[in-house]
């Protein structure tokens, strides 16, 4: 099959991880793939066999891949919009004014068209919201347009994109979403039937992980013998919960010798640099940034803790268990309680809870489940196990658009 992902770019993100390890998974099988981007950022080394595509929306070009060795190889796909364009996009969002795209998005939607129409794949799938609002309209610019099956990561949440989802619902053939928890999230935020969306795990253990989980650590605490060192990683941003995380281990620092890394980039970095600083944990806290291999320092930390507000499904969560380390974690909507079974291989605090987050993180600093326990769960979230869903789905969608008899429903 020719199968066709959609993303903004090939960040340090989750979602991007997920992406490329279905790639290089399907490419394995014999599959022909497909990496569309809306930006030329390019942070991942992509699987070989992989075709790179870059939108240039007309408005700006391409910027050039940073840190990547396959800008070169890019194929660039533009396009301009007409005023015909328009009326399809606002027919597509019933006219509603409060979900008409800006004209960047319009654009890049139109490129995305001409893509489709170019290099005719059996099936897109688009990942992240801005990819997926882009791809869908693109199919009001496609005469015979591929099935879309967007793939669903995270709660639905704000009121302008539930309106937005509703409207170009009947665009999809059918929805991928990462947790039970994100699918009756999207049945009732956006009024999805729910036999119209598939809960697929996502292909977080691959044996590139066990490889680098093998790894010497750049971090030299993870190298010195010390004190044990607590571990978390994600963007830095609002909803990864990291001032709580942060009052947590201050606390826990009261009480006993450890320290804190915490992985990830963001917006947030200089208020949790304030803030470590105000709670007197400057010498105990530090923050490198996005790291190439995190699995190596996985497997080598005491304990890793998950502090979000919300969630899809954490890869972070799976990946620290597959690397044999214990867990932590709110219990924040969705995707942890299902991972660590509703506490049985790591505790779940309320969300916000400091006192009980702190608590949690020194009972199993003190009493560490065991980590073959811990791997065998991860193992549950195998990309063999995944690709076996996805090529069952999207065989099933494109003997459906080819022949026109519904075989999913």
């Amino acid at each position: 099959m020719h199968i066709a992902f959609t993303v903004p770019d090939l960040g340090g993100g989750g979602a991007e991880t997920v992406v490329l390890n279905l790639a290089g998974e399907l490419i394995r099988r014999g599959n022909r793939i497909d990496l569309v981007l809306l930006r030329a950022d390019v942070q991942r080394r992509v699987p070989q066999g992989t075709r790179l595509f870059v939108v240039a929306n007309g408005m700006d070009g391409p910027s050039g891949a940073a840190g990547s060795e396959v800008s070169s190889e890019m194929i660039q796909v533009s396009s301009t919009l007409k005023p015909s364009d328009w009326m399809r996009v606002a027919s597509a969002l019933n006219w509603d004014p409060l979900c008409l795209p800006s004209v960047r998005l319009a654009r890049q939607a139109r490129a995305l068209a001409c893509y489709m129409e170019r290099e005719k794949p059996d099936c897109v799938l688009p990942n992240i919201p801005r990819a997926t609002r882009a791809t869908l309209l693109a199919r009001r610019f496609v005469r015979q347009p591929p099935p879309v099956v967007p793939v669903i990561h995270n709660l639905v949440r704000r009121h302008r994109h539930r309106r937005r989802q509703r409207h170009l619902a009947g665009e999809t053939a059918h929805f991928i979403s990462v947790s039970h928890g994100v699918s009756a999230n999207l049945a009732a935020a956006v009024e999805v039937p729910r036999d119209r969306i598939a809960t697929i795990y996502n292909p977080v253990v691959t044996p590139n992980l066990y490889a680098k989980a093998s790894e010497s650590p750049t971090h030299p605490w993870l190298l010195d013998g010390g004190e044990p060192v607590v571990l978390a990683a994600g963007r830095l941003e609002d909803r990864k919960g990291f001032p709580t995380l942060l009052k947590a281990f201050g606390r826990l620092a009261a009480r006993r010798p450890c320290r804190l890394i915490i992985l990830g980039e963001g917006r947030r970095r200089k208020e949790l640099e304030e803030l470590s600083g105000e709670l007197d944990l400057t010498d105990r806290v530090s923050l490198p940034g996005w790291v190439e291999n995190p699995f190596a320092l996985m497997s080598r930390a005491a304990l890793f803790v998950l502090s979000s507000i919300h969630e899809g499904l954490p890869t972070v969560l799976v990946e620290a268990m597959a690397c044999g380390c214990p867990c932590v974690s709110t219990d924040c909507p969705a995707g942890p309680a299902e991972i660590l079974r509703d506490g049985r291989y790591g505790p779940l605090v309320p969300v916000g809870d400091e006192t009980a987050l702190a608590e949690a993180m020194g009972r199993v600093l003190d009493q560490p489940p065991e980590k073959p326990m811990l791997r065998q769960r991860a193992a549950d979230f195998s990309v063999e196990r995944a690709v076996d869903a996805y090529e069952q789905l999207i065989g099933r969608l494109v003997s459906y658009d080819k022949c026109g008899t519904d075989s999913v429903r």
